[in-house]
């Protein structure tokens, strides 16, 4: 018996086993034993669990898919002003160098037809993906569209300096009369 308290207690046993509980304390031991509690205090917790719940739910929601609904909308917004930024430089380089090319010809330089036939096919390509870029905006068809512009812009550059070499060869050439 090393533990004083314990020591304490088992001398003066007989002081403590005179005192008995009340009938108020046994009526609590007994409804708890057999599974009885105070209903509304099992009532209030349910009801606050269940408002915590839906709280917490409504709250993730809200958080989760309202704002990313807004970045969503914003970053299409943005995608398209983009794209237009970008669109509209390509179209002019376009322009320009078709004029160029159409400068040749009026100069009596053949444009190769082949040529003609893949910027149709390239032009058709791009209508097809601003229909899915309006139906469906995504940076995959905003890349697929420059991607078509850039390889528009190349061909275009292409056809110019086949039809400058032409052109320089021509002038290099002295003419002969047969």
């Amino acid at each position: 018996m090393n533990d004083p308290l314990e020591k304490f207690i088992r001398q003066n046993r007989g002081e403590f086993d005179d005192k008995q509980p009340s009938d108020r304390v046994w009526n609590s031991v007994y409804k708890k034993l057999n599974g009885e509690s105070n209903p509304s205090f099992n009532w209030i917790w349910k009801a606050a669990a269940i408002l915590f719940f839906l709280t917490s739910s409504f709250m993730f929601y809200k958080l989760r898919f309202d704002g990313q609904a807004d970045a969503v909308a914003i970053s299409k917004q943005q995608l398209n002003e983009d794209f237009k930024t970008v669109e509209s430089y390509y179209v002019q380089k376009i322009s320009e160098k078709k004029e160029l090319i159409y400068d040749f010809e009026e100069n009596s330089v053949n444009v190769n037809g082949v040529f003609e036939q893949d910027l149709q096919k390239l032009e058709a390509m791009y209508e097809v993906l601003k229909d899915e870029l309006r139906e469906n905006p995504s940076k995959k068809v905003v890349d697929a569209l420059i991607l078509n512009l850039l390889v528009r812009v190349d061909i275009l550059n292409a056809q110019l300096q086949e039809l400058e070499n032409i052109s320089r060869q021509d002038k290099e050439e002295p003419e002969i009369n047969v």
